[in-house]
């Protein structure tokens, strides 16, 4: 017989095994239904971006006049709101311009974005300013880019705002604007290209953070955070550029991988005491990268024969380290190696050469000069041009010919200009400083020559700087054979192009005497390239200020002076830097201010979006 002390623990047991089963059963359900609803929420949060990015893309096909109207499906969740805000974020732009009179005025525009905003919880995302972005409790971030472009010297942002207000059902119909979109700028006021000043953007938006991530990764402009809905974009309109204390750098954040170079010479000189000699060179080279230095090509595909810099090496970080064989065997390295970021971009140059262009455009020369059409000078002889000449066409010299521009004159030529032969184009400034712009290419082959001569100081108290000749040509540039361009050790020469550089065989492009400082080559180029042939080779004594190309170096080249780029690459290349100490003072442009957003367009394209 049980007693009654074991029956009763046996109904306790039971209902305490029930009760543990039921609470564990609560639990795992409590547990997978959270689960459950937090992957449906993400589910629904990923549909939902796929949407906007659709309103994205049917927005602006209807805001730049692809068509009229679009239908979009949104397919919200029920536990979700679509809705329309044509008052959500506004996006200020403050334009500092110079008036006729000299003075710096300040035009501001204000626009009213508007957005789409999906919301669940806490989550939000939403179609504003042409992007996609998403919001939660910790912070906001882009989906998909608004439509800006920055390239070169010029912004373009057109603006597609959103009008409308309530909420959207499972579709939606974005409508286009009666009136044709609005350019704010340029506008009566601020014309292009923008003298002086800055650009200044403020968004005020619930995504402001992530605005302003975006800006930063797309300009090089100060962005501040005013508030947790407040962004400002700050877009310098001028900048001055360093001082040319290197060798050659590499300005963009990428590698410089030895492994193609068969060999690397680097010392220095100072021209100020004399041509280049290797008896007296000194130990003042610097090469410097913004990205790791490797000693070995990227893959390990090979290394270089040798490596001598009597100077430092400036990088992030190098590759292998100095203790290794590879150092010990080919690499001698008097300086230091100094682990540094150095200068992680440098501003674009396209403006200031396109500023210095449209000087000479400016002048309209068809009407105000000498005109004349495209002509080929090729019987023998020596041709003058003494006055300011507007070319209607191209200029080809050939077979012996000489061209010579001289007394100050300016020259614009609508179409290429051609060097062949033997022939030469003589810049003479002992009448007066004489500018050239090419609209289209120059291309210099066999032993033609363009000579930049004079040396006449002019009044007293001018200094060689007062004396230069100047070409701009406005897209590429081909200089092969023997082909040669030379300034004398009294007068500056400055070449200015916006098209990709050919350089080949034996070109030579020095200053003589080796005074670097009186030839200056800036390039906005995409592409450079240089490609000596093996034992002469190229031969370069000047400054090279390309911050934004590409250079690619093949073979064998010589450089004197110093030599800037945004990238170099290389393809068995020997090379010999021998850098003109002479210039660590020197800046480009003279140190003087030059454009860097120097073309703004900026527009705004109205939509409307409503429940179908």
């Amino acid at each position: 017989m049980n007693s009654p002390e074991r029956a009763q623990s046996e109904v306790i047991g039971t209902v305490l095994l029930l009760g543990l089963t039921i609470a564990a059963i609560g639990i795992t359900v409590g547990v997978g239904s959270t689960a459950l609803a937090d992957a449906q929420s993400s589910a629904d949060i990923e549909r939902i971006e796929g949407s906007m990015t659709q309103v994205d893309s049917k927005a602006s096909l209807v805001a730049h006049g692809g068509s009229t109207s679009q239908r979009v499906r949104l397919d919200p969740s029920r536990e979700a709101d679509v809705r329309v805000d044509g008052e959500a974020g506004t996006m200020r732009i403050e334009v500092e311009a110079e008036n006729e009179d000299g003075d710096i005025e300040t035009q501001t525009e204000n626009v009213t974005l508007g957005a789409v905003v999906y919301e669940r919880g806490d989550d939000r995302v939403a179609y504003q300013g042409g992007g996609v972005w998403r919001s939660n409790g910790d912070g906001s971030w882009m989906v998909s880019p608004p439509e800006f472009h920055y390239r070169g010297d010029t912004l373009t942002l057109p603006l597609v705002t959103v009008d409308g207000d309530g909420r959207l059902d499972d579709s939606a119909v974005v409508a286009g604007d009666t009136k044709h979109p609005e350019g704010l700028f340029p506008s009566e006021n601020v014309s292009n290209p923008l003298l002086g000043g800055n650009v200044t953007i403020t968004v005020e938006s619930e995504y402001a953070e992530a605005w302003g991530r975006f800006f930063e990764t797309r300009t090089s402009a100060n962005v501040t955070q005013l508030s947790e809905t407040e962004v400002r974009v700050a877009l310098r309109t001028e900048t001055v550029h360093p001082t040319l204390s290197t060798s050659v750098s590499a300005t963009a954040s990428s590698k410089l991988a030895l492994g193609e170079v068969t060999s690397l010479y680097a010392d220095s000189y100072d021209s100020s005491d004399g041509s280049y000699n290797s008896s007296s060179a000194r130990d003042g080279a610097r090469i410097q990268t913004s990205g790791k230095f490797h000693l070995n090509a990227r893959g390990g595909r090979g290394d270089p024969d040798s490596i001598t810099v009597r100077g430092d090496v400036v990088a992030p970080s190098f590759s292998p380290s100095r203790t290794s064989d590879v150092w010990q065997d080919n690499t001698n390295i008097s300086g230091d190696l100094i682990q540094s970021d150095g200068r992680a971009s440098v501003d674009p140059i396209s403006g200031a050469i396109t500023a210095r262009m449209d000087r000479i455009r400016d002048e309209n020369l068809a009407s105000e000069g000498a005109f004349r059409d495209g002509f080929e000078h090729d019987n023998g002889s020596e041709m003058t041009i003494d006055e300011d000449t507007y070319v209607n066409g191209g200029v080809e010299v050939s077979d012996g010919s000489t061209l010579r521009i001289e007394n100050g004159a300016t020259v614009h030529i609508s179409g290429d200009l051609d060097v062949s032969g033997s022939s030469e184009v003589v810049f003479d400034n002992a009448g007066g400083n004489v500018a050239v712009l090419v609209e289209h290419e120059l291309a210099m082959q066999d032993t033609a020559a363009i000579s930049s001569v004079g040396g006449d100081l002019g009044e007293p108290g001018e200094t060689v700087e007062d004396n230069r000749n100047q070409l701009f040509v406005d897209g590429p540039v081909g200089i092969v054979g023997e082909a040669a361009i030379a300034t004398d050790d009294t007068t500056r020469f400055e070449l200015y192009n916006t098209g990709a550089v050919n350089v080949e065989d034996q070109a030579t492009i020095a200053a003589d005497g080796d005074v670097t400082r009186n030839l200056w080559w800036y390039s906005s180029a995409a592409d450079i390239y240089f490609e000596g042939d093996q034992g002469d080779g190229i031969d370069f004594a000047g400054v090279l200020y390309a911050p934004t190309s590409g250079v690619e170096l093949q073979d064998d080249m010589t450089f004197k002076g110093s030599f800037t780029s945004a990238s170099f690459e290389f393809d068995d290349a020997d090379l010999s830097l021998h850098y003109d100490e002479s210039l660590a003072t020197l800046q480009p442009f003279e140190g003087d201010s030059v454009p860097v957003v120097s073309h703004l367009h900026v527009s705004t394209h109205r939509v409307t979006i409503e429940s179908d």
